[in-house]
């Protein structure tokens, strides 16, 4: 990967680790982006099309996802801050406020799988580490995923 692009990745880091939300636009072409490993806690879809990590356990790394959504006005990322709490005073995370949206091809980096309460399963979108995430529905519909992150 050239430096030209490298730079753009680490200014995303940085400002993904002080404002919260880390959305990569595409900037690997398909010979850039290596398979997943073996290995890797590779996330698997059923038969309704969500994404599961194996046994709903965490990953040990985290993923870069790309958005699949064909709606024209994009992905819906619904906002959390872990400092407040959820915004609805429950795990709805389908009702939660809607903070921006992801078009088409974007790659989005996420740390984990989260559940609602009616027990689907959302990315996490934004640093582990952040007060300020948002949730994109981890199905194949929405996302879909491209590899783990090291």
């Amino acid at each position: 990967m050239s430096i030209h692009k490298l730079l753009p990745l680490s200014l995303i880091a940085v400002l993904g680790t002080s404002v919260g939300f880390v959305g990569l636009p595409t900037l690997f072409s398909a010979s850039e982006s290596p398979i997943a490993s073996a290995s890797a806690s590779r996330p698997v879809q059923d038969s309704n099309g969500d994404y599961h990590f194996p046994n709903r356990s965490r990953p040990r790394t985290s993923w870069e996802w790309e958005v699949m959504d064909p709606d024209p006005n994009g992905l819906n990322c619904r906002y959390l801050n872990r400092i407040e709490g959820p915004p609805t005073g429950s795990n709805d995370i389908y009702n939660y406020p809607v903070s921006h949206t992801f078009e088409q091809g974007q790659r989005l980096i996420s740390p984990q799988i989260s559940y609602d309460d009616r027990d689907l399963p959302w990315l996490w979108i934004g640093a582990s580490s952040t007060n300020h995430i948002c949730f994109v529905r981890a199905n194949s519909y929405f996302v879909r995923p491209v590899r783990p992150l090291n």
